[in-house]
């Protein structure tokens, strides 16, 4: 893998399902995606195109294949850390409702009512 996180892949049994790849042809990028299904003996395999999300059957002899590292947008991952952020901070609010509620509440009241009961026997 060079400094840029990309590595070239000369036959189809060096791939795996879940890899990420870009298939470039006379240097210009085709296609870019998921690898979802490989047929080593004819190599051929299966991927989900990221910009278009429809399935594509690529060529590695046909194109020239690179493995590259999953992008995982900006924006997603500022959203993610946001929200549990807020999740840990209303957590933590809750929390502390609970614990100032209990306290003020008087010992005598927490306790179960005593029952009585009569007989006419």
């Amino acid at each position: 893998m060079d400094a840029g996180g990309k590595s070239n892949v000369r036959t189809c049994s060096e791939l795996s399902a879940g890899e990420e790849i870009e298939a470039w042809h006379k240097g210009r990028l085709f296609h870019r995606g998921r690898v979802t299904e490989t047929i080593p003996s004819t190599e051929l395999f299966w991927i989900v195109d990221s910009r278009t999300g429809s399935r594509k059957l690529l060529d590695v002899e046909a194109l020239e294949i690179v493995r590259v590292e999953k992008i995982i947008p900006v924006e997603a991952v500022r959203t993610e850390s946001v929200r549990t952020e807020a999740a840990y901070v209303e957590t933590d609010r809750a929390e502390r409702a609970v614990r100032a509620e209990r306290a003020s509440v008087t010992r005598a009241s927490r306790r179960e009512p005593h029952v009585v009961w009569f007989s006419s026997a």
